[in-house]
C-alpha cells in the first residue's frame, strides 16, 4: 500500500470542508450587498431541507444551494431529491423568486475555483436537451445556460455578488 495513500474517510472529510468553506465563503460575501437578509436553513434531521440559505434582498428573493466540486462537471446527482423540488417549488411561487445553485469548480491549475450560480430550473431543461444528467464547467463558461460568474475578492476571501443581483431576473 502506498504509504502517501490517504484514508477514505480522510478524503471524504477534506471533500466536506471544502464544501463548508465555500458555503461560509458565500455567506460572508452576501454581507457586502446592502439591504440583504439571510438565513442559513437547519436540516430537520433525515436530510430534509430544502436548500443552504434564503436571502432576500429588495428586487429578489434567493433560495440557495451550495455545491464545491473537483470535478469538470456539475451533476444532477450533487443535489438530494428534497432539495431539487425545494429549489424549483420556491422558484414557481413568486415572480421574484429564484432558487439559484452556487457551484465551486476546483480549479488548481489556475490556483483558485471557478464559481457559478445559476437556476436550477434553467440547468434542468438545458440537461433534458442535451438527454443527459449534468452540465460542464466548459458550458458555464461559454454561458450555454444562463449564469453568473462569480469573482472572487481577493482580500477578504469572498465573492463579489453584486453582479448576480443585478443579472438575476435574466438567469
Amino acid at each position: 500500500m502506498n504509504p502517501k495513500a490517504k484514508d477514505p474517510r480522510e478524503l471524504q472529510q477534506e471533500r466536506q470542508q471544502r464544501g463548508e468553506d465555500f458555503q461560509a465563503e458565500i455567506r460572508s460575501s452576501w454581507a457586502n450587498i446592502p439591504n440583504c437578509w439571510r438565513m442559513r436553513i437547519k436540516d430537520g434531521g433525515g436530510g430534509t431541507r430544502p436548500a443552504d440559505e434564503i436571502v432576500l434582498l429588495e428586487e429578489v428573493n434567493v433560495l440557495a444551494e451550495h455545491k464545491r466540486t473537483e470535478s469538470d462537471r456539475f451533476e444532477l446527482s450533487f443535489l438530494r431529491p428534497d432539495q431539487v423540488k425545494g429549489l424549483l417549488l420556491f422558484d414557481r411561487c413568486l415572480a421574484r423568486n429564484f432558487g439559484l445553485v452556487f457551484v465551486s469548480f476546483n480549479n488548481p491549475e489556475k490556483g483558485r475555483d471557478d464559481a457559478y450560480a445559476f437556476r436550477l430550473v434553467r440547468a434542468l431543461r438545458y440537461m433534458q436537451s442535451k438527454e443527459r444528467q449534468y452540465v460542464t464547467l466548459e458550458e458555464f463558461s461559454q454561458g450555454a445556460i444562463p449564469c453568473a460568474k462569480l469573482p472572487r475578492i481577493t482580500a477578504d476571501n469572498s465573492y463579489d455578488l453584486k453582479g448576480l443581483v443585478k443579472c438575476c431576473k435574466s438567469l
